[in-house]
């Protein structure tokens, strides 16, 4: 296998591809969703009487449906946000409609393999942080194969761990360089007053899944060749 991309230039080429005016558009409208949720989170925040109302000591209801409402959101928006970003590098139609009309079709197997996945590295975790690490690596490009080859939860994560093995510590390095971007933007946007940066934030995930789908597509791609 050639020489792998280096994380910086793989965030650089993200950069570029998400700050052109028509992938910015698109994008932030997928994550549009998720912006007006943490919008609504803020008010209860930074409003006296809202945040009185979500005061969660008596296991307030209403907190608890937010919470919900979070999870599936972040699911669905996952799910729309990589069907975006696949849009975007292919060069396909950038439609709002259609990205989410695709994301409900495939929402329930994608939720099923989160689900999997966040519980393969919650025992991962809990049998120390070797495993986890390992574990988190091997399927890193799991929820990339569902969503672009339409495969089941196994196929996934059994598709995933085949692309990895053999440049194990290269997608680690890349993955943990990915992740210190997102650290380092997130640091950034907190910045901002009254949680508009927060709001920001929510509405660039596609920033951070472009550099993990651009390095998923190298590898496999690099895979299939020697295969």
């Amino acid at each position: 296998m050639k020489k792998l991309t280096s994380p910086p230039e793989l965030i650089k080429t993200s950069l570029k591809i998400f700050t052109k005016k028509e992938n910015l558009i698109f994008l932030t409208r997928i994550y549009l969703p998720m912006g007006i949720l943490t919008l609504i989170s803020m008010l209860f925040v930074y409003i006296p009487f809202l945040s009185k109302i979500l005061d969660t000591s008596a296991g307030n209801p209403i907190n608890t449906v937010l919470n919900i409402l979070f999870i599936i959101l972040s699911v669905f928006t996952g799910l729309a946000g990589i069907l975006a970003v696949i849009r975007v590098i292919d060069g396909k139609e950038l439609q709002v409609r259609k990205v989410y009309k695709e994301s409900f079709s495939k929402f329930w197997t994608f939720f099923l393999l989160t689900i999997v996945i966040c519980l393969i590295y919650l025992l991962g975790l809990v049998l120390l942080i070797i495993p986890f690490v390992i574990v988190v690596t091997w399927f890193a490009f799991s929820r990339f194969i569902m969503v672009e080859k339409g495969q089941g939860i196994k196929t996934s994560l059994v598709g995933s761990k085949n692309i990895v093995k053999g440049i194990f510590w290269k997608v680690l390095g890349r993955m943990i360089v990915f992740g210190l971007f997102w650290l380092l933007a997130q640091i950034v946007f907190s910045v901002l007053p009254f949680g508009t940066g927060t709001i920001a934030f929510s509405l660039c995930g596609a920033l951070f899944v472009i550099p993990q789908f651009l390095l998923y597509r190298e590898t496999a791609s690099e895979k299939a060749v020697s295969g």
